[in-house]
């Protein structure tokens, strides 16, 4: 068993990492850390943690780990999988990963040196329903992709927050769009080679970008869009995406499906009906005037996706796996999100290259 702790103890630890860590074989949480201690008692009774600490360096030095999984603010990152990684410890830490390629390089040349392992919670390409998508993408069944439409529309700007996210102005594109990032790259199976972003600001009380619309150029003709608004007045939709291939488009609908209609099909020449009423999501493959469901969430995935992929991770740990690609990918993420801001800045395109 993997002696782990856990450092922050704030509500993704309670709502996802937690759950998750209950669930994958071969881990023993054996110890927390946590500033709050209302959040420290509370929590770690909640979730029976035996060794509770106020700091990082006491529970280091105490529980002596051998996994570490950091679910603290991203500005703590790089000082917190340093110490873990000095300390002897293979790390999961949760995103955004770091703030800069800068930090994100130091943690990989020092888990190098270290000779461990660093994961990054990225956990949206474990759903199923992206899982599935990607499996079949991977067996042609849908010919070639080459456009991808990405959507988020909710009320919610930092001013909501009750957290650390409430006083980012680097916000919606930072803490959101590493997700969708990560997604996009999954389905193409590649990293861009360019991108251009607009981060308008319509309401001057809100310095945060929360109205971001990319466009990502990837290799072979394929292109992909984004567009995150977090002050509309619309229906909230978490996550759309639109998939489209050479013979089929795939419509996946993540963050809670109720969804009837009625519309006319001219390939079939008919009324087609359409219902969805799920808590998670979907993957739906529409293709000749049909429509069918391949894959869906019944509930919200983000704390089995995370239990997915922890449990990847140790196998990995498990089989002496030291391959640093899956860390250099999170780094990507970075440098993409610092690469749209950097075009929203300066109004151009930037040209991506990639080791």
């Amino acid at each position: 068993m993997l002696r782990t702790v856990i450092v922050g103890l704030g509500n993704v630890a309670e709502r996802i990492h937690l759950p998750a860590l209950r669930q994958v074989p071969g881990i023993a949480v054996t110890g927390a850390c946590e500033t709050d201690a209302n959040r420290r008692e509370r929590v770690g009774r909640a979730f029976e943690i035996k060794a509770l600490h106020s700091d990082l360096g006491s529970l280091l030095e105490a529980e002596k780990p051998e996994l570490v999984i950091i679910g603290t603010p991203p500005p703590l990152h790089r000082e917190q999988c340093l110490a873990a990684l000095r300390a002897g410890a293979h790390v999961f830490c949760e995103k955004p990963f770091v703030e800069t390629t800068a930090e994100a390089d130091e943690i990989i040349d020092e888990a190098r040196k270290a000779d461990r392992l660093v994961a990054v919670n990225n956990q949206y390409r474990f759903m199923a329903m992206y899982r599935e998508t990607r499996a079949r993408l991977d067996r042609g069944e849908f010919g070639r992709p080459f456009l991808i439409s990405a959507w988020e529309q909710m009320n919610h700007p930092p001013s909501k927050e009750k957290n650390w996210r409430a006083h980012l102005i680097r916000s919606t594109f930072f803490e959101f769009g590493t997700h969708v990032l990560d997604l996009i790259c999954f389905l193409f199976d590649s990293l861009p080679i360019a991108i251009h972003a607009e981060m308008p600001h319509p309401r001057a009380d809100i310095p945060a970008d929360v109205v971001v619309v990319v466009t990502l150029r990837f290799p072979g003709e394929r292109v992909a869009s984004l567009v995150l608004n977090r002050i509309t007045q619309a229906p909230e939709r978490y996550l759309e995406m639109r998939l489209d291939c050479e013979k089929a488009s795939i419509r996946m609908s993540l963050g809670g499906v109720a969804r009837a209609s009625l519309d006319w099909s001219k390939p079939l020449g008919r009324p087609i009906s359409r219902v969805s009423f799920v808590r998670g999501g979907e993957a739906r493959v529409e293709s000749g005037g049909r429509s069918q469901v391949i894959a869906r969430e019944k509930h919200y995935a983000f704390a089995t996706a995370t239990r997915d992929n922890l449990t990847q991770f140790v196998a990995r740990i498990a089989a002496g796996d030291r391959d640093d690609a899956p860390v250099k990918h999170a780094r990507a993420l970075i440098r993409l999100v610092n690469a749209g801001y950097e075009s929203a800045e300066t109004g151009g395109t930037v040209s991506l290259t990639w080791p």
